[in-house]
This record gives structure tokens, C-alpha cells and sequence, in this order.
């Protein structure tokens, strides 16, 4: 009310800019934005100064009462520009407030949360805490595998799109587990998918690189992992049947359990092959959690930290499997509500598609991951379109342990790759602070 007179601006469908915010010095500074969203349910608005925005979610906060939250934005010396622009829309806005920005200093564990953890995953994950905050370590994510021959990750279609953009091999390499499990796991083309994930790992690591291993859930023997209204095909598989009646304690002999965890042995068996040669790797199970997309975001935040346990402690406890880097991947930072412990996760990462050649930073996710999800955590931009450019992110503190566009497997409708202009591919592969 002092800075406004008890009036606010009901954003509704329109935008809102606030003209002539002035600054003495050019930088990055932390706008906070004092709203209220008694609208039911969080609200993704973009903010941003000049050409530049990004996302951040106003959460729904309590009746009649106004709530804070922050990004940093880059702002030149003189008046700017600050707008707060659809995306949902529908809060309401009473002030901003602009200040320096000072970055939050990181304390990352000192050990894996596997306790049991072996000495290549130790070395993978050492490799990832000494260079968070110093070097960003490039991606990219494969996709269709028709043409690829076991042997060479580096021949992937999807390795050698970014190979011919900036003349230089990404450090990690992502794979699915999707045609792992489901009605047709055991189908010829499945099975060779599988089998060709599984050697890229293998052929990766062997080459000094990191294998970050994704799953497109197929529970039991249903054929898809998105929800009905995601996707034009889709599963009705509930997990939450696998539950006590009332509670999130498993019924070990409902049908529900039984192929939640048949798929957990069946890929834990792919893990333990991994871990039998030394090979190490990021896993990012039930991925962008709170999103209404996914089989397993349909719940509460408590079913949904009930299952990643489940998934961790089976896989982990039961079955051996010592060789992973386990990444927790909500939605984005509102959904760090739903997360399953922080013993049961080594990396905390967020999926960002900006429009294509778009490459800011992202730091207004980073910052909001910082600010709500500790600073005892690796955080990892674990896929994305365009790549965020070398200099804006260490410009802005956003230093992202990695970054990962998802495929270019033209077959695949993919693309992605693309979405970055080759010569911003070759001036960020050639900076020292990213790892190829």
C-alpha cells in the first residue's frame, strides 16, 4: 500500500508494462514482483525488458493477500522498459521493485546420494560439482535410431547434426528407455531401439563423454506415457491403484504395483548391464513432474514423490543399481513442492523450448530454482530448443551444469538443432567454459 495507495491492475488478458524504470548503472538486477492470483491455480506470464523475456510462474496465493516473486533482468543505464506480457495472464499486479542482483553463492554435496555408489558414478558425479559455476557442459539428445550401426555415438544422426554446426562432438549424449517397457517392448523394432540406446551409453562413456538417460514411462502393458487430451493416443493407467486405500503406502499385491515394479527390475537389468562394464550415467526418471501431461503427474505431489521413491529405493536398494546420477525434473520451480526428498536426487533441472534462435540465458528459471530449491544442488537445463548463449549465461550467473536440445531426427519431426543458428553453434563450441 506505500507504493501504490492500495490500488492494483487487474492483468486479466492484456499486458502490463511499466515504463521509465531507471537505473544509474547497466547490469543484472532483481525485479521483484509484488501480485496477487486468486485465480486458481499457478499462472505462467513472461517478463522481460526490451526484446528479451522469460517465464516465471506466479503461484496462487492466499485469499486477498499479495505474495513476491523475483527474476533478474539485464537493464541498461538509463530508463527502461520492464513488461509483464501474457502468456496465461489473469493476476494482479500492485508493484515492482528493483534492485542489484547478487547471486547465491552454491554449497553442493560432496558425495552422490547412492551411498553405494560406484567409482565411475563418483567420478561423474566429482566431474560435475568441480565444474558447476565454471563450465557448461553441451548436449544433445537422440532420436530416431533407424540409421544408426552400434559402435560409434558420435555417428548418431542427431550427434552428427550438432557436429556439422560447430565443428565439435557434444560432452553428453541423451537417450530414451521409452521402447523399453509397454505392450511392445518385446517387438523387434523396440528391442533394437532399446539395444541402440543402450550401446550409444556404452559407446559415450567410453569415449570420455556422459550418457543422460531419459524414460518415456510405458507402464505394464500399455502403449503410451502421455494422458488423455496430451496426445491423440493415450494411457488411463492409474499408479495410484498400487496404493493402500487412503494412503500413498504400496499394496504390494495389486496389479498396479506388480507392473510398476516389473518395469523397474526390467530397467534396473539395463542399468546393471551399464554398471557391470563401468559405465555411469545420469538418469532423469518421471520427468517435468507436475506437468498434466505424463502418466505420472496425474496426482498429488505426494503420490507423485511416493512413486520416484519407489522407483529409486527398488532399483537402488533392491536391485543394485549404484552406477546413476539421479535428476529430479519438476515442471519448473513451483513444482519443487513435489519433490521426493533431497536424498533421493543429485541434480535438480528444468526443460525450457524458447523460440528458435532465442538464446538467452534462462536465468529467471535458474534463479527461481536457486532461490526455492536450495543451493546444495547441481541445476541442469536438461532440454531445451536454441542453447542459451556462453555469454549471456555467465553474464548473468545462470551457469546451467548442462544444457541438452532434444533431437534433430528430421524422420522424427525433431528439428531442434536447428533452432540454433551454426554460427552461434561454432562460437559457443569453441568457448573455453563449454565442455565438448
Amino acid at each position: 500500500t506505500s507504493a501504490s495507495g492500495g490500488k492494483y491492475v487487474q492483468m486479466k488478458s492484456g499486458n502490463i508494462a511499466f515504463a521509465g524504470v531507471t537505473v544509474d548503472k547497466a547490469g543484472q538486477y532483481t525485479v521483484v514482483i509484488h501480485y496477487m492470483n486468486n485465480y486458481d491455480d499457478s499462472k505462467i506470464n513472461l517478463v522481460g525488458v526490451g526484446e528479451t523475456s522469460s517465464q516465471v510462474t506466479f503461484e496462487e496465493t492466499e485469499k486477498g493477500k499479495f505474495a513476491d516473486v523475483e527474476t533478474v533482468l539485464a537493464l541498461a543505464a538509463g530508463a527502461n522498459t520492464i513488461s509483464i506480457t501474457k502468456s496465461w495472464g489473469w493476476i494482479d499486479v500492485d508493484y515492482i521493485e528493483v534492485k542489484p542482483y547478487e547471486a547465491k553463492k552454491f554449497d553442493l554435496c560432496n558425495a552422490p546420494v547412492t551411498a553405494k555408489a560406484t567409482p565411475s558414478a563418483i567420478k561423474l558425479y566429482n566431474f560435475l560439482v568441480n565444474n558447476f559455476g565454471k563450465k557448461t557442459i553441451s548436449g544433445v539428445m537422440t532420436g530416431n535410431m533407424d540409421a544408426y550401426t552400434i559402435g560409434d555415438a558420435t555417428q548418431h544422426e542427431d550427434v552428427q547434426a550438432v557436429f556439422k554446426a560447430g565443428g565439435k562432438y557434444p560432452a553428453l549424449v541423451g537417450v530414451d528407455l521409452m521402447n523399453a517397457t509397454g505392450a511392445n517392448k518385446d517387438d523387434s523394432w523396440y528391442k533394437q531401439y532399446t539395444e541402440k540406446a543402450v550401446d550409444i551409453a556404452k559407446s559415450i562413456w567410453k569415449k570420455g563423454g556422459i550418457p543422460a538417460v531419459t524414460w518415456h514411462w510405458r507402464p505394464g502393458d500399455e502403449v503410451e506415457f502421455y494422458v488423455k487430451g496430451a496426445h491423440e493416443t493415450y494411457t488411463e493407467f492409474d499408479f495410484t491403484e498400487g496404493f493402500v486405500k487412503g494412503t500413498t503406502s504400496w499394496d504390494t499385491l495389486s496389479a498396479a504395483f506388480k507392473a510398476l515394479t516389473g518395469d523397474i527390475d526390467h530397467v534396473s537389468e539395463i542399468f546393471l548391464e551399464l554398471q557391470q562394464e563401468g559405465v555411469a550415467a545420469i538418469f532423469r526418471p518421471l520427468h517435468e513432474s507436475g506437468g498434466n501431461w505424463f502418466w505420472w503427474s496425474t496426482h498429488t505431489g505426494k503420490q507423485f514423490a511416493a512413486l520416484y521413491q519407489l522407483v529409486y529405493e527398488r532399483m537402488v536398494f533392491k536391485n543394485g543399481v549404484n552406477n546413476l546420477i539421479w535428476d529430479f525434473n519438476p515442471q519448473d520451480a513451483s513444482k519443487l513442492s513435489w519433490t521426493p526428498g533431497e536424498t533421493y536426487y543429485d541434480v535438480l533441472s528444468v526443460d525450457i523450448y524458447n523460440d528458435a534462435n532465442d538464446h538467452q540465458s534462462n536465468s529467471a528459471a535458474f534463479v527461481d530454482f536457486a532461490n526455492k530449491g536450495g543451493t546444495n544442488k547441481i541445476l541442469s537445463l536438461s532440454e531445451n530448443g536454441p542453447i542459451p548463449d556462453v555469454d549471456n549465461m555467465y553474464n548473468d550467473g545462470a551457469t546451467w551444469s548442462w544444457w541438452m536440445p532434444w533431437y534433430e531426427s528430421p524422420s522424427w519431426n525433431g528439428g531442434f538443432v536447428s533452432q540454433t543458428a551454426a554460427s552461434v553453434w561454432q562460437k559457443n563450441l569453441a568457448d573455453d567454459r563449454i565442455i565438448t
